[in-house]
């Protein structure tokens, strides 16, 4: 099992949530254990390694551009834009199907990336370069 203390606590955390941005929110578990099973991949590249590493890293930290702590789950949309980002990037340069093995979750993954994508943007605004920046990813 991947992270499994921090991906149940994920869960748990989302599970009850009603509010704005419901749906991606909901989301946020099967990205983050996406990017984990992604991490053990032996064929990653160097940077492409990297990028998933920063995207499991940004969702654990807990002073970030949206706390959590402060938001509640609407905190994790700063977390899902820079994976919906880094995802962008790794379509470019990963085999569909290393991508599509690692997804677990409902939905067709481009989609379901395309339209976190857009959501989370259009939460974070402005604050998706600083939160870029923040995982250490050129925005």
């Amino acid at each position: 099992m991947l992270a499994p203390d921090f991906l149940a606590a994920l869960r748990l955390f989302v599970d009850a949530y009603e509010g704005s941005r419901q749906r991606t929110i909901a989301r946020a578990p099967d990205v983050f254990e996406f990017y984990a099973r992604l991490f053990g991949v032996d064929a990653l590249s160097r940077d492409a390694r990297a990028l998933v590493n920063a995207v499991l890293a940004y969702f654990v930290v807990p002073e970030d551009v949206m706390p959590e702590a402060d938001f509640g789950p609407l905190g994790l949309m700063d977390d899902l834009y820079v994976a919906a980002h880094v995802y962008r990037i790794l379509r470019r340069e990963l085999p569909t199907e290393v991508l599509a093995a690692a997804w677990q979750g409902e939905g067709q993954l481009d989609t379901v990336m395309d339209e976190i994508h857009a959501d989370a943007r259009a939460e974070v605004g402005k604050r998706g370069r600083e939160a870029l920046r923040m995982a250490g990813i050129a925005g």
